[in-house]
Order: structure tokens, then sequence, then C-alpha cells
């Protein structure tokens, strides 16, 4: 899923893709796909839960591309 300026870089808020391994793979993938993401900052979930390293993905796991945000 992308959300905020993410999905509008991309035209879509979510995306669909088969055999990533891991976090790094299926970034990999969105970058190839939509290269005009490349130079945006984002915040990563799994499964509804912010990972900062390299995590595995089992398939149907829910992840989700967060721009940068702040609280008000």
């Amino acid at each position: 899923m992308l959300f905020g300026s993410l999905a509008d870089l991309a035209g879509k808020s979510e995306l669909w893709f088969s055999n990533c391994q891991d976090i790094q793979s299926l970034k990999d993938k969105l970058l190839n796909e939509f290269p005009e993401l490349r130079n945006s900052k984002f915040l990563i979930s799994v499964d509804k839960k912010l990972v900062k390293d390299n995590h595995q993905l089992q398939p149907g796991t829910e992840v989700a591309f967060l721009p940068p945000f702040a609280g008000g």
C-alpha cells in the first residue's frame, strides 16, 4: 500500500507484487516500476508495525510505504 504523496506519485494506493522474499526485494520491484519514487523518503510497515531493517515476507503480508509525517 502507498499513502499520501507516494500514492500521488505512483498514481495508485494499492499494488500487488509476487515473489518478494523480503522488504529489499519488494522495494527494488516498487522502485523499478515507479522510478519517480526513487527520491522519496518513506517509512515501511509490515502488517501494521513499523520496521527499520530488512524483514522477511510471507505470502499475503501487508506492506505499507508511508511518507514522512508530522503530528500536531
